[in-house]
């Protein structure tokens, strides 16, 4: 499982996640959960990480992706 933390722009962020191939399981507060069929979730969480640190939407707002 990946945990996306995000206090704004969730929708953006839920849809961004399942563009790169996540399953969105639920989101509890602030917490976005995905299950990541392709296995390796440190992996993936430190790509998507970088991946979304260089976009200029995201960049600016501030995330935490982590493996769980």
């Amino acid at each position: 499982m990946i945990v996306i933390n995000t206090p704004l722009r969730a929708d953006i962020f839920q849809k961004a996640a399942e563009e790169e191939g996540l399953i969105f399981v639920k989101k509890t507060g602030m917490k976005l959960i995905f299950e990541n069929p392709q296995g390796e979730d440190a992996k993936k969480a430190e790509v998507l990480k970088k991946k979304w640190k260089g976009n200029k939407d995201l960049a600016a707002i501030y995330f935490q992706v982590l493996p769980q």
